[in-house]
């Protein structure tokens, strides 16, 4: 460490516990390292400790003499980080300690990958409660949960007892107070189309659809970045009027991304090529004059001749049954609350087929409603079956309703207004976090989610502010140390 890291960590347990869990390689699903180092830190402070069936650590420490009619908390973070490295930059994340610095406010790894802030300062306030003599509150729990990076898995897989408590505290959000989220279904729908032989004097084409923005599929569902898979469904219809027949298609690769690519190819009579380039071109502008496209691009639809003509191309049977399932499959913000945030959404994340082969559908449907979530899953899902597609939910999450008059909130904001003098924000998210399947796993629980905080997460850029840290810390202490029974 630089003596600037080093004056940072003196006599600071959060930057001791942040510092040294930078040094312990813990990307998604190579959490083990990292818990068993918590799991010696709770030993050596005599603290009870349990792992559960899914990897999830909890770890337990008394309440203080006096306090133990005190409501119960629970300090909630996630062990994994994401991996992620800058172009020439030589770096092994599951053997490399991530080298920390500071830049005036922040600290950051000096753009070379990223600082795994997201969740390790949650650990470590953790971590600094846990072990620190003079705490005067009730019964207090760390759960410290794995996979959250790659779909929240460790939360899905919880043990129920770790979250028999009163409270919960989320530790993984910008500034206070997030109190809710969406919750999620994703599903799929699949069936083998019927095709044929491509027929003779005909050309092999590809059409390329590149440039689109794409985005997170709850976080930036409300933004006007289009989606390749909705755009591919338009260049297959406006073709298919030249006589285009579809050979294959290929959009999107993850169920929370907005689709910023696709891939078609298929065949279309010689004559019909001119029409073809001028069309593409004509809804390439279209695409570039109505939506935002990626920084310093431009949304580009280019087509090429194949070296030779694709052997299948589906019926037109099959094909009006593709069309009519993907034109009407919803994508997109589907409605809002009375502040004008994101309420209901579902994503198009991908549509892929090969012609004598598979071909799919993959949703992610969100709301911060249950009821209308199932409504947008369930009406899809009988789509799909119409149109004698499979169809079925493949994991779903209940939503963390917001409750703004809860006495958890005044009560936080209350302790927020007397540490900083301003008023708390207070967020619902349209993506998903932990708390949202803890909701409908343990309804009683009353949770906030803060965190210090950060920049340009699961980036190279990422960092992690300094002061922020330090009104986090205070903020954390005064909750758990002044939360008493008849405040709940």
């Amino acid at each position: 460490m630089n003596t600037s890291i080093e004056q940072l960590a003196a006599g600071n347990k959060f930057w001791q516990y942040f510092f040294k869990i930078c040094s312990i390689p813990h990307p998604s699903g190579h959490e083990a390292q990292l818990r068993d180092y918590l799991i010696r830190e709770a030993c050596s402070y005599n603290l009870q400790y349990r792992v559960d069936k899914a990897g999830n650590l909890a770890i337990d420490r008394a309440a203080a003499p006096g306090c133990e009619q005190y409501p119960s908390i629970i300090l909630q973070a996630h062990l994994d980080m994401v991996p992620q490295v800058a172009e020439n930059v030589v770096f092994d994340f599951l053997r490399d300690p991530i080298r920390p610095q500071v830049e005036g406010d922040w600290v950051t790894t000096g753009g070379r990958t990223t600082l795994g802030a997201d969740d390790g300062m949650g650990v470590a306030l953790a971590m600094e409660l846990l072990t620190t003599d003079d705490l005067r509150c009730g019964k207090l729990r760390a759960v410290f949960t794995v996979s959250e990076e790659t779909g929240l898995g460790g939360a899905e897989d919880i043990d129920p007892d770790f979250l028999d408590a009163d409270v919960l505290f989320n530790l993984d959000s910008d500034v206070p107070f997030t109190i809710g989220c969406a919750g999620s279904s994703r599903f799929e729908g699949h069936r083998v189309l019927e095709s044929q032989p491509s027929p003779a004097e005909v050309m092999g084409i590809k059409i390329n659809l590149g440039g689109m923005q794409g985005g997170h599929s709850g976080v930036d569902i409300h933004r006007n970045v289009g989606s390749a898979a909705k755009a591919a469904l338009q260049i297959v219809k406006d073709l298919s009027e030249l006589g285009f027949a579809l050979s294959s298609v290929h959009s999107g690769t993850l169920y929370n991304a907005i689709a910023r690519e696709a891939e078609i190819t298929g065949i279309l009579p010689p004559e019909a090529l001119t029409a073809a380039i001028s069309r593409l071109e004509k809804y390439a502008s279209e695409l570039n004059s109505t939506l935002e496209p990626a920084a310093g691009k431009r949304i580009t639809v280019q087509l090429e001749q194949l070296p030779a003509v694709p052997e299948q191309i589906l019926t037109a049977a099959a094909c009006q049954d593709l069309l009519e399932v993907w034109e009407q499959l919803p994508h997109g913000l589907l409605s809002v609350c009375a502040d004008n945030s994101s309420e209901t959404s579902c994503n198009l994340a991908a549509v892929h087929g090969e012609s004598g082969g598979d071909w799919g559908f993959i949703l992610l449907a969100r709301s911060l409603f249950d009821a209308k979530r199932i409504a947008v899953t369930d009406s899809a899902l009988q789509l799909l079956h119409d149109h004698k597609f499979s169809g079925e939910v493949d994991s779903a999450y209940c939503s963390w309703e917001p409750k703004w008059d809860a006495p958890l909130l005044k009560f936080a904001c209350d302790i927020y207004r007397e540490l900083t003098g301003e008023e708390a924000a207070r967020y619902v998210i349209h993506g998903g976090l932990e708390p949202g399947l803890f909701s409908g796993m343990n309804p009683r629980l009353q949770m906030l989610s803060f965190a210090p905080s950060t920049q340009s997460v699961h980036s190279p850029q990422e960092k992690l502010s300094i002061p922020s840290v330090e009104m986090t810390r205070k903020l954390l202490r005064n909750l758990c140390e002044k939360l008493s029974g008849d405040i709940l």
